[in-house]
C-alpha cells in the first residue's frame, strides 16, 4: 500500500538522519560551549564550517521534517548569518541563533 511503502521511505530516512544531523549537533553544541564560555571569536571561527555541513545534511533533514522544515531553515539561515565571515554576534546573538536550531533538529532525532 501507499502507507506502507511511506513508511518504508520514513524509516530509511531516519535511518539517514542521524548520520546527517550527527556532524551539524556536533558543531552547533561546540560552538554554543564556546559561546556560553565568552569564546565568541573561537565560536565564530568553528562555525566557519557550518555552510558545507549544512549542505549536505539538508536534503536529507528536509523530507524528514515535514512541516516543521520552514523552522528549521529559518533557523538555519539565522545561524548562517550570525556567524557569517567577519560577524561580530554579542553573546546573547550567537546563543539565541545556535539554541534555536540546535532544538528542533535534536527533536527531529527524537532525543
Amino acid at each position: 500500500t501507499g502507507q506502507a511503502a511511506k513508511n518504508a521511505a520514513t524509516a530509511t530516512g531516519q535511518a539517514a538522519l542521524a548520520p546527517a544531523l550527527t556532524p551539524v549537533l556536533d558543531l552547533l553544541n561546540k560552538s554554543n560551549g564556546e559561546v556560553k564560555a565568552g569564546n565568541i571569536a573561537q565560536a565564530v571561527a568553528a562555525m566557519g564550517g557550518f555552510q558545507a555541513l549544512w549542505n549536505t545534511a539538508a536534503p536529507i533533514i528536509q523530507p524528514i521534517a515535514g512541516d516543521k522544515w520552514p523552522l528549521i531553515n529559518t533557523a538555519a539561515t539565522l545561524v548562517l548569518s550570525t556567524f557569517a565571515k567577519g560577524a561580530t554576534p554579542t553573546q546573547a546573538t550567537a546563543s539565541s541563533a545556535l539554541t534555536g536550531l540546535i532544538g528542533p533538529l535534536t527533536a527531529l532525532l527524537g532525543k
